[in-house]
């Protein structure tokens, strides 16, 4: 049986009960999270350009009209999501940022259990995690942007899991959505970026509408010779043929990863190592002569903008995460704005950081080096060393409790009324009880009597 096939029977398949607690944990994380950076994303300039283009208004993500095309939706949650450089990652990528904007774009159609939004979940991230898997390359090393790429398929299996079809089309949806998965890292630090995502479940979607329409697609057309994993396979050595582990699996070993900084996720470790010298006696950021910044060579190459000029470009700087964590000793939404990447002190920093790529990489992570360092070194000589650093903060081997999760929530949702963020986040929490999802604004009253499962 091929790679296609095998996947769209197991997504197929794929149960909405008997979820280990540790996934459903892991999956209730990513939604909580993942919703939070929306909000916060919202009135960026990315999300207002993808409402226009849809015909309409939204005065918040609470607020998208219920009768929106899913497609529609989903193009504009997908891009909020993304905008800020605030979601989870995993699997070298973003996968809530595609996921939960899937799931929630077609929940007010379906008005699917909290359950099946897990299941679905689930389904999408282990077709994600099995494609990610087979490959020993580096697909940003050669200009593919993984979340829009891969996003594109895992959102085609996690909507027709939601939609509850059979294997055959499920197959054609895998399929049909193989050829429409694309996305390039030379788009980072432009609103494209976002889009990409948001793009990539639309088109997800769309799959499944022409694959339950009757559009057939080709069976192998994942692993093929002239398929999915081969093409985009930098070294044309994609593990098209190898067997497929236990369905559900793969997110216990890969997690997500919280972020607590909006900036890309490359430059997180790298972070957590400045906060850690600048807690250090002795440290005077004035009196910073030199930073020097053990990081992996992927990752320096993602974090490509040296001399930002915008909060776009900041995202994607090195410098500039270390000017922030150096001078404001924190690195928030606060900081990414404009007048702060305009600040003479910010910008008088970067020439003092200085990169060294590391070619070794994590086996888990193969974008990423085992470790970061940073070593800031003082005008009278004095060097203060943070050590190696494995895993930032949030990361799923070192991850944040709920308490801090909620935090970053409250925050991101500061733009919503009185009391709604904290019901917001507690409906997220409770959805396995849920019998019915709808639109977000419902989540606010997850909690109401006789609105849960039996």
């Amino acid at each position: 049986m091929g790679l296609t096939t095998e996947l769209a029977e197991r997504v197929a398949a794929f149960p909405a009960k008997d979820i280990p607690a540790e996934v459903q944990a892991t999956v209730l994380r990513g939604f909580a999270d993942c919703v939070g950076v929306m909000v916060a994303g919202w009135s960026e300039e990315a999300v207002q350009v993808a409402l226009r283009h849809v015909g309409i208004e939204a005065g918040s993500a609470l607020d998208m009209p219920a009768e929106l095309d899913s497609r529609a939706a989903a193009l504009v949650y997908g891009t909020a999501a993304h905008v800020l450089d605030f979601d989870d990652t995993g699997l070298t990528a973003h996968p809530s940022a595609v996921l939960v904007p899937a799931l929630l774009a077609e929940a007010p159609h379906l008005q699917p259990s909290g359950a099946a939004l897990i299941a679905a979940y689930i389904a999408g991230y282990e077709t994600w995690a099995e494609l990610w898997t087979r490959e020993p390359g580096q697909h940003h090393a050669v200009g593919w942007h993984p979340t829009a790429v891969f996003g594109t398929v895992a959102c085609a299996a996690a909507i027709a899991r939601l939609r509850r079809l059979d294997a055959a089309i499920t197959r054609n949806a895998i399929a049909i959505s193989a050829s429409m998965a694309s996305g390039l890292v030379a788009n980072f630090g432009s609103m494209t970026k976002s889009l990409q995502v948001g793009r990539a479940i639309a088109n997800g979607i769309e799959a499944v509408r022409l694959a339950e329409a009757g559009l057939t697609a080709s069976a192998d057309a994942l692993e093929h010779d002239l398929g999915l994993l081969r093409a985009i396979s930098p070294n044309r050595d994609a593990r098209r043929d190898a067997a497929m582990p236990e369905f559900g699996r793969h997110i216990l070993r890969y997690g997500l990863n919280i972020k607590l900084y909006p900036v890309c996720y490359a430059a997180h470790r790298s972070v957590d190592a400045m906060l850690r010298v600048r807690a250090m006696d002795g440290f005077d950021a004035a009196a910073i002569a030199r930073v020097d910044v053990e990081i992996g060579a992927m990752q320096a190459a993602m974090l490509r903008h040296h001399h930002p000029r915008t909060p776009l470009d900041a995202k994607f700087s090195l410098e500039f995460a270390m000017a922030s964590a150096a001078l404001f000793g924190r690195l928030g939404l606060a900081e990414l704005e404009q007048e702060v990447v305009d600040r003479a002190d910010v910008a008088a920093f970067y020439p003092l950081v200085h990169a060294t790529p590391l070619i070794e990489t994590n086996p888990e992570e193969p974008a990423h080096s085992p470790h970061d360092r940073v070593v800031v070194t003082l005008r009278d000589g004095c060097r203060l060393d943070s050590g190696p650093i494995a895993y930032p903060e949030g990361h799923f081997r070192n991850p944040v409790s709920i308490a801090r999760l909620r935090e970053k929530f409250i925050a991101c949702t500061a733009s919503l009324a009185e009391g709604e963020a904290d019901r917001l986040f507690a409906g997220l929490q409770s959805l396995p009880q849920r019998a019915h999802v709808g639109t977000l604004r419902d989540l606010l009253r997850l909690s109401a009597k006789g609105d849960r499962a039996a």
